[in-house]
């Protein structure tokens, strides 16, 4: 490895290898909104690769000479054939490992432990934290710093000369800058290619003078910041993982008085990283500063949680007590929304630099200080608050939740981008089989799930889906899980053990939200993520759900989430044929619909005028079709021919099913077939819809 970083590093040291460098840049960073999605990211060198080409290039001093063309040329094609070779070198590992399982095959009883071992090791932990996401969107880095130091405006102001909401004005300044000078830049002819090397360089630098609406002093104390002078850094950066002086002063001095901003993206980052790390050097500081940024942290967690679940059902620092003197443990921030509650712990614990180069000891203290201890005390919290057995206070005060939340989701959050913690939790989160997973992401990665799921119940339903399939789903990201959710949603194929989401989905929230938050202009590309199905009935029926302000119908608005698109027409197009026929003959009718691919079903009732007759006749047959059925989850609904409302009246059961000598006696006079999700009748030798592959005739249809 260190030989081909050897070779790319004898690339950079060439005279002019600068303007090369320009023309990559143009080839991997600049791209028109509406190809987001279609942009195969494995030809292109990502942040990471480009960051740490530029980290080279400036170990030694930058020539301006211009290159020969056929000379540029091959620069070009050599860097890209030597960071595809790098790649290889770190997918070897992986490859001689599956190799040794295939011929040496793995005891069944062996294959998770095996599997940690192997995914978990340093050597194959490389990959992905090199070439995994950058982790956050620059204008999330923007928007967020000027929050996370607001506490230590007066220090960063008295030893830098300017503050972060300055410095977070330049920084956007510098790209439009680029951006403009890029759609603006003349045109080249063929031939002219010492004009070519002088455009593509000049669409990444800039003079001071260009800033001048900032004012001399904020434009010199930002650049001191955040600049450096090639020649002078990174003389001991040889692997991809060592610190990388350009991400701190990702802004480059040129020979000729000019900036070279090549990747605008890490100037963002530095913003948001580095002062904590000028306070930290300053001794009499320090306390202080670690006080913040943990203040900060706990406060962004539950700003962004109250923008979903309201403030008032948004709680920090909450203690749980088992006495009035005793406390088990405390939960950084609550949320709740019907009977669900959600959990959130609070680390602002980094990937450091040893774990990053792959040291095995490292990375597993470091997952412990930012996720495992996360989750451990969680955990506590969670078993505290479905036991009811304990006191919750915050500040101060008792904090009554209702007595039916039966379940906790865990959101282990960091205050910086963690790398790869998706496939670190994989292989190194310690838990028992019966309990959560939980679910590991930054304050990035939350801001993002805020934003696209700001109903509370979206949430967390959200989070069930990711707890509940926590072992089946495998992604790099959790935008890549985010992704599919909003497309297809996160549902498990029965005929896999394990899914592997395809870094397409992340691509798909990649061109949206940028758009959404007003970082970049509107394309068609934007409107790829969502799916396009609809069904203003049904999602009459879900918010209508949402409104009866009973908790246990949290369960009711899960279940129908649960409905893809073809079940929820088929279930609004069952009520409305019943009420057709009930307003017709001014008859009682009902229908049950059984699901095939789970234990549960929906009863549908229709009456012609009486509220108290709908309700009875839905409660009793929603009880015989459950039993009848097997199943352990159960709706009913009940509508009248009179009202205005597709629905008048909802029943909800989710009892595990169990044998009662009553209910069997009387479901066998249960009548009526039941329906499928299209709203035709089962026949009787079609397969019964509770997913027996039995004949209906011979399954439920026999009794």
């Amino acid at each position: 490895m260190k030989a081909v970083i050897g070779k790319i590093e004898a690339v950079t040291r060439q005279p002019g290898f600068i303007y090369t460098f320009a023309l990559i840049l143009l080839r991997d960073l600049f791209f028109a909104p509406n190809e987001a999605t279609e942009i195969n990211w494995h030809d292109h060198l990502n942040f990471q690769e480009l960051t740490f080409l530029a980290g080279l290039l400036v170990k030694n001093e930058i020539s301006l000479s211009f290159p020969a063309e056929h000379e540029s040329a091959q620069w070009f094609e050599e860097i890209y054939r030597l960071f595809d070779e790098l790649h290889k070198k770190h997918h070897e590992h992986f490859t001689k490992e599956i190799e040794k399982r295939v011929k040496t095959g793995i005891r069944i009883e062996d294959q998770e432990g095996d599997y940690r071992r192997t995914f978990g090791s340093g050597e194959m932990m490389k990959e992905p934290i090199f070439y995994g996401g950058s982790g956050a969107y620059d204008f999330q880095y923007l928007e967020f710093a000027t929050q996370k130091y607001a506490a230590d405006k007066s220090w960063v102001r008295r030893h830098k000369g300017i503050d972060i909401a300055e410095m977070s004005l330049i920084a956007r300044e510098l790209k439009r800058l680029h951006e403009h000078k890029y759609n603006t830049h003349p045109r080249v002819a063929r031939g002219e290619f010492s004009k070519l090397c002088t455009t593509a360089l000049s669409i990444f630098c800039f003079e001071e003078t260009e800033l001048q609406q900032f004012g001399v002093e904020t434009v010199s104390a930002c650049l001191r910041a955040f600049s450096l002078i090639p020649g002078k850094v990174n003389l001991s950066l040889q692997l991809p993982g060592q610190f990388n002086q350009l991400q701190s002063n990702p802004i480059i001095q040129l020979p000729d008085r000019r900036y070279f901003l090549p990747i605008g993206f890490n100037l963002a980052e530095a913003i948001y990283e580095c002062p904590f790390f000028w306070m930290n050097s300053d001794g009499a500081y320090t306390t202080e500063a670690l006080l913040h940024r943990g203040q900060f942290a706990e406060n962004i967690t539950a700003n962004l949680l109250r923008n979903v679940f309201g403030a008032h059902n948004v709680y920090t620092d909450v203690e749980i007590k088992k006495t009035k003197s005793q406390t088990i443990t405390d939960i950084d921030v609550l949320a709740v929304v019907g009977n669900k509650a959600v959990i959130a712990q609070v680390k602002s614990k980094r990937l450091t630099e040893v774990a990053k180069l792959g040291n095995d000891t490292r990375l597993a203290s470091d997952f412990t200080l930012a996720v495992q201890e996360a989750y451990d005390q969680a955990l506590l919290c969670r078993r505290a608050l479905l036991d009811r057995n304990s006191k919750l206070l915050a500040g101060g005060k008792e904090v009554h939740l209702n007595e039916s939340i039966d379940d906790a989701y865990i959101l282990c959050v960091t205050l910086d981008h963690y790398p790869a913690v998706m496939h670190q939790v994989d292989v190194y989160l310690k838990k028992q089989a019966a309990d959560p997973f939980p679910v590991a992401i930054s304050i990035f990665d939350l801001d993002m799930l805020a934003f696209y799921l700001a109903d509370p119940f979206e949430f967390a339903y959200y989070l069930r889906q990711r707890t509940e399939l926590g072992g089946y789903y495998k992604a790099d990201t959790e935008m890549s899980l985010l992704g599919k959710h909003l497309k297809q949603k996160l549902f498990k194929n029965n005929e896999a053990d394990l899914e592997i989401v395809d870094g397409s989905f992340a691509q798909l929230v990649d061109a949206n939200f940028p758009v959404l938050r007003g970082s970049v202009p509107k394309t068609a590309a934007a409107d790829k993520l969502h799916h396009q199905w609809k069904n203003a009935d049904f999602q009459n029926l879900v918010d209508q759900a949402k409104s009866t302000n009973e908790p246990r119908f949290s369960d009711v608005v899960f279940f129908l989430y649960d409905l893809a698109g073809e079940g929820a027409d088929g279930l609004i197009q069952a009520l409305k044929m019943l009420k057709r026929k009930t307003t017709a003959d001014h008859r009682s009718h009902d229908a049950r619909m059984p699901f095939s691919d789970s234990p549960g079903g929906i009863t549908i009732v229709s009456e012609p005028t009486s509220p108290a007759a709908l309700r009875e006749k839905l409660l009793g047959l929603s009880r015989l079709a459950k039993y009848k059925s097997k199943a352990d989850v159960w709706l009913g609904l009940g509508c009248l021919a009179t009202s205005d409302r597709l629905v008048d009246a909802m029943v909800f059961s989710k009892e595990p099913w169990k044998s009662d000598p009553i209910l069997e006696g009387l479901s066998k006079n249960l009548r009526g077939k039941p329906m499928l999700p299209s709203g035709e009748k089962v026949g009787r030798n079609q397969p019964c819809p509770c997913g027996s592959e039995k004949k209906y005739k011979h399954c439920h249809g026999a009794s």
